[in-house]
Order: C-alpha cells, then sequence, then structure tokens
C-alpha cells in the first residue's frame, strides 16, 4: 500500500469515527471517460465497492457531480422514486443513508466522498460540516486543486 493511499484511509477512519457512521467511501471521475470508480474505503462489509462504477446520467452523476452540492441519502425516498437501482454502492453496503460530498478539481466536480449509515440517519449540520472538510482535505490528498471561489 502506497503512503498516499494509507493516508487516504486514515483520514476515511477518522471521519467514520468522527461521526460515528458505519461506513465511508472515496470515488473518484475518470477524466475522459466521466465514470465515477469507487477505490477507497473504510467500514465497507465487502470489496464489492471496488467493481462499481457510476455511469454518467444516473445516480451520483444526477446529483452530487451535475449540481455541484452535498446532499443526503434515504434508502426508503430512494425506493419510493424508484431511483435506487441507480445507486449499487448503498444496495453493496447495505446503507439505509448516506452524505454524499463533491469533491473538485477547480471548478469541476472529480470525485465523490460518502458517508454511510446502516441505520437511518439525519445528518446534523455540524455532521455536513464535517464531511464537507474532510472532502477538502482528501481532495488535496488526491492532487485536486481547490475550487475558485
Amino acid at each position: 500500500m502506497s503512503e498516499r493511499e494509507t493516508m487516504l484511509l486514515t483520514e476515511l477512519g477518522r471521519l467514520l469515527e468522527e461521526l460515528g457512521s458505519d461506513f465511508c467511501a472515496l470515488g473518484l471521475l475518470d477524466p475522459d471517460t466521466r465514470i465515477l470508480a469507487w477505490g477507497w474505503a473504510k467500514g465497507n462489509i465487502s470489496d464489492q465497492y471496488l467493481s462499481i462504477q457510476d455511469k454518467p446520467g444516473r445516480g451520483f452523476h444526477r446529483s452530487v457531480v451535475k449540481i455541484g452540492r452535498a446532499m443526503s441519502l434515504h434508502v426508503s425516498e430512494l425506493i419510493g422514486s424508484r431511483q435506487l437501482h441507480e445507486y449499487p454502492i448503498l444496495l453493496a453496503e447495505k446503507l439505509r443513508s448516506a452524505y454524499a460530498v463533491p469533491l473538485w478539481n477547480g471548478r469541476e466536480v472529480a470525485g465523490v466522498l460518502l458517508v454511510g449509515d446502516r441505520v437511518r440517519r439525519i445528518y446534523r449540520p455540524e455532521d455536513r460540516s464535517r464531511a464537507v472538510r474532510a472532502g477538502e482535505r482528501i481532495a488535496g490528498m488526491v492532487g485536486l486543486a481547490a475550487a475558485d471561489s
């Protein structure tokens, strides 16, 4: 394992502990295909997340990547709107609630930081702020440039 991977996993573990969540993962967008691939996780129940790729026009692409804002996801609401199949990582990890944060490379979203729980959870403002700050630190670790203000 490289030093960068160790740092990323340490940061994911720190966020899990701070939030008291069950799962945390980092997905990066391929610059050419724009496919979101999940490369690192903590609290995972299997390695299935490694084979999950979110294609443009679905799931996180239609929400976090396109809009460029963090958002809460609840499985019960996704079932009701018939969108759960667009978020396979939620199914693979048996998550009931999640909070997804965009990772910026300049003015473009280049990845997603996902924090999840296996029980229904409403993420408080301070939890969301911690996730956003962790996303900024992680973006720096993977060599992404901060968004211009």
